[in-house]
């Protein structure tokens, strides 16, 4: 299985401590508030994103904070459920001290914050979802770090053409999430010239999919399978598709996560195609890569601590990173914001990052624009 380094365990339980678990001496500190899955089937990308943005937040606390302050994260667990995101979000908003929220992990959880965010003007910044629910110029409070699900489902469906696929099914997740993959897969595909032919649903959190995999891998043969959900539904569907002689290939969408998905399949991504939102992070030569490592070594999260069987047991990992260049962009924006720091002026901070290259990964900020980077590249078992 994919193991979570114990410092990060302790990181974690430290950050869920709460409000009072810091010291206030003085009343220096940058209070953020999250929600993400700390437990159940998908917690692995809420330890492993969050292991990486405190990695980020500790290297410009070691650096002085910011105006003078440290940046300390309150970290509630949702278990990647909608109605506990909800619970956690309105006691964070409630939280005067709160200046905004970030990296929540999930299309459901995110969807349950918005309207506190548009209630309480409080910036809402890196979720780890591509959801389009998230880039409506309407709500200016949203900042998003990562590409689009339609960026990614057009890169992955420029895979297929190249793969030779023709025919498409789609296994989706049956909630905000789902939908939003299936939206962008049928665009792609039908500017591709791929036909879509079946589709079927999974309850979130569950990796009972024989159903689904008769239906789609044996009965409604097709080229490919197009997955939109975590790294063990899609682990788990890939698995029963194989076992029922499915030759055709498996795509899926960058939450399900590259290295726990590889570990969830035990190391075998044949005719497996993730999309990455990320650079890879092994490659120290990318600047934004190599001060990440710095800062995972820094903190204790890599090294012989670091995450067992993936990438030489470097403990870097590509939801760790996202992780970190999305607590990058914060501080950034928390650096030009005005002080005495507000919501408000937060918020306007944000806004006026404009062009940010972050050292090999460029981002966009502005008046109208919330989307920040548009990159994705392809990973698996080709």
């Amino acid at each position: 299985m994919f193991k979570f380094p114990a410092c990060c365990a302790l990181i974690a339980l430290a950050l869920l401590a709460g409000p009072g678990s810091a010291s206030e001496a003085g009343g220096k500190q940058i209070r953020l508030g999250s929600s993400a899955a700390l437990s159940g089937p998908a917690a692995l990308l809420g330890k492993r994103f969050h292991a990486g943005a405190q990695a980020a937040f500790a290297q410009a606390n070691r650096a002085g904070g910011i105006h003078g302050a440290k940046l300390q994260v309150d970290l509630l667990d949702d278990a990647y459920e909608q109605d506990r995101a909800e619970a956690n979000t309105r006691k964070l908003v409630d939280d005067e001290r709160v200046l905004a929220l970030f990296g929540y992990v999930g299309t459901p959880t995110s969807w349950a914050a918005l309207p506190y965010v548009r209630r309480s003007r409080i910036a809402f910044v890196g979720a780890y979802t591509g959801a389009a629910m998230l880039r409506d110029p309407a709500n200016p409070y949203v900042f998003n770090v990562r590409a689009s699900y339609v960026d990614e489902a057009a890169k992955l469906a420029q895979a297929m053409q190249s793969d030779g696929v023709k025919t498409l099914n789609v296994l989706y997740q049956a909630d905000m999430f789902g939908r939003s993959g299936l939206e962008a897969i049928k665009a792609a595909a039908t500017a591709s010239g791929l036909q879509l032919k079946m589709v079927a649903t999974v309850k979130r959190n569950t990796a009972e999919v024989a159903e689904q995999a008769r239906a789609l891998a044996k009965a409604g043969h097709s080229d490919a399978v197009f997955l939109v959900s975590t790294y063990a539904t899609c682990a788990a569907f890939i698995q029963a598709a194989r076992q029922a002689g499915y030759g055709g290939r498996f795509y899926t969408l960058s939450f399900a996560g590259r290295e726990p998905l590889w570990e969830a399949l035990a190391k075998d991504l044949r005719g497996v195609t993730i999309a990455q939102v990320v650079p890879d992070p092994q490659d120290a030569s990318i600047p934004v890569v190599g001060a990440y490592q710095r800062a995972m070594r820094d903190s204790g999260k890599s090294g012989a601590s670091g995450v067992s069987g993936v990438s030489g047991d470097s403990g870097f990992d590509s939801i760790s990173l996202e992780g970190y260049i999305a607590a990058r962009v914060m501080v950034e924006g928390l650096r030009r914001s005005k002080v005495p720091l507000t919501r408000e002026t937060v918020e306007a901070g944000l806004a006026s990052l404009g062009k940010l290259d972050l050292g090999g990964f460029a981002l966009e900020y502005g008046p109208n624009s919330r989307g920040g980077s548009n990159f994705v590249a392809l990973v698996g078992g080709r």
